[in-house]
C-alpha cells in the first residue's frame, strides 16, 4: 500500500513488554502551508511523537474514539469516530469520586505543583482537581470573574465555586504573556514554591490552546467573538509572539531540574504557528543566555480528550466548543540533558511512535 500506514500490531517491544507503534510516513501527504512572514526563521524538524499508553491500550482493545484519534495522528485512514464520552476510561474517571486520590490523570500525577493559563471555562483545571484534589493547583485566566460568568454563564461560576472548595487557587486578569507581572503573589503560597531567586516554582506550568483573543486596548477580536480560527499573516504573527512570550515567562517558573511547559494545540495551529519552534528561534535570534533559552521542546504527545472527563475545550470569548481530535501537546523541558521526565520510558506515561 502506498500511503502511510500504522499497524495496532506494532513491529517491536521495548523493556516493559508494551509494544511500539510502528508508523510509515515516506508517502504521508505534506504539511499545510501557512502565512510566511518577512524575515522568517528556517523551520525547525518537528519533534518526535509520543502517544498515552493509555490511550493506546484503549484503542487496541476498540475504543472507537481513542482508535480513531491514533490511527489519523499515525497517518492511517482512522475509520469512523464517535464522542468521547462513549470511551471507557472516559466514563470511569468521570465517576470517580472528587478528590479521591488519584495518582495520575493524563500525563499530570498529584504530587506535582501545575499552574494552568488560559483555562477557558477552568474545566481542565477542574478535571486536575477532581483526580487529585486542588491544594497544589493554581488556575488561572485573562478574563475577569465577571467577563467568564457573561461569556461561559451559571455553569462555570460553578466550576470555580468547585475549584475553590477543593483547594485550589484561581486567579483572573492574569496575562499569558506577562506572568511574572500578573500572577498574583498569594499564588505562592503552601509548600515547595520557591527555588533560588525564582518567586514561584511549578512542576508543570499548562496552557491549552493558547489565542489572541483581544486587541492590545482591551477590545475584542472580531474573529474571537465570532470563534473563528486565526488565519491571517498578522494574525498568525500576533500568536507566534504570544507564544514565545509565553515560553520566556513560564521557562521562569517552572523548576530548574525538571520542570516542563506544556502547550497544546490542534495540528493546523502547530504548523502555521511553529510552536515547538518558539524558543530555539529565541535563542538563536538573541544569542544570550537567559531563562527562555533552558527550554527545549523535547516532544510532542497525541491529546488524550477522554483522560480528562471534566474537560471542554471553549473558544477564548465564545461559549463554543471545537473538536480536539488533531491535537497534541508540546512538552518543553529545562532539563540540562533536554529529556523530558514525561516522556522517558522509565515514567510508563507515553510511548514513542516510531517511524
Amino acid at each position: 500500500d502506498a500511503r502511510a500506514r500504522a499497524t495496532m500490531t506494532p513491529s517491536a517491544t521495548n523493556n516493559d513488554g508494551d509494544e511500539d507503534i510502528a508508523v510509515d510516513t515516506s508517502s504521508s501527504p505534506p504539511p499545510a502551508k501557512r502565512a510566511r512572514i518577512d524575515n522568517e526563521p528556517k523551520t525547525q524538524p518537528p519533534p518526535p511523537l509520543y502517544v498515552a499508553r493509555a490511550m493506546l491500550k484503549c484503542a487496541r482493545l476498540g475504543c472507537v474514539p481513542c482508535r480513531y484519534v491514533v490511527l489519523n495522528a499515525a497517518g492511517q485512514p482512522p475509520g469512523a469516530n464517535a464522542r468521547p464520552e462513549t470511551c471507557l476510561r472516559y466514563a470511569a474517571n468521570a465517576a470517580k469520586a472528587p478528590g479521591g486520590g488519584e495518582k495520575r490523570l493524563g500525563l499530570y500525577s498529584r504530587t506535582q505543583r501545575v499552574l494552568t493559563v488560559g483555562d477557558g471555562d477552568f474545566s481542565f483545571s477542574l478535571a486536575l482537581a477532581r483526580a487529585f484534589g486542588g491544594e497544589r493547583i493554581v488556575a488561572t485566566s485573562y478574563e475577569s470573574r465577571a467577563s467568564l460568568e457573561r461569556i461561559y454563564g451559571p455553569s462555570c461560576m460553578e466550576t470555580l465555586r468547585e475549584l475553590e472548595a477543593s483547594g485550589a487557587r484561581v486567579a483572573h486578569g492574569v496575562d499569558a504573556a506577562d506572568l511574572a507581572s500578573t500572577l498574583p503573589r498569594s499564588a505562592n503560597d503552601g509548600d515547595n514554591t520557591h527555588d533560588g531567586d525564582n518567586a514561584y516554582v511549578f512542576d508543570r506550568v499548562v496552557w491549552n490552546f493558547p489565542c489572541v483573543a483581544r486587541n492590545a486596548d482591551g477590545s475584542a477580536q472580531e474573529a474571537a467573538l465570532k470563534g473563528s480560527d486565526a488565519r491571517s499573516a498578522e494574525e498568525l504573527e500576533a500568536n507566534r509572539i504570544l507564544v514565545e512570550k509565553f515560553c520566556q515567562g513560564a521557562s521562569r517558573l517552572v523548576a530548574s531540574d525538571d520542570g516542563e511547559v506544556h502547550i497544546t494545540h490542534k495540528v493546523g495551529m502547530q504548523c502555521d504557528w511553529g510552536i515547538h519552534e518558539r524558543t530555539a528561534t529565541q535563542q538563536s535570534e538573541t544569542g544570550e543566555s537567559d531563562a527562555s533559552a533552558t527550554l527545549t521542546c523535547a516532544g510532542m504527545v497525541i491529546f488524550d480528550r477522554c483522560a480528562y472527563p471534566a474537560y471542554r475545550p471553549r473558544k477564548a470569548l465564545v461559549k463554543k466548543g471545537f473538536p480536539v481530535s488533531d491535537a497534541r501537546t508540546f512538552v518543553f523541558t529545562t532539563r540540562a540533558d533536554k529529556i523530558a521526565t514525561t516522556l522517558e520510558e522509565s515514567a510508563k506515561v507515553v510511548q514513542k511512535v516510531t517511524t
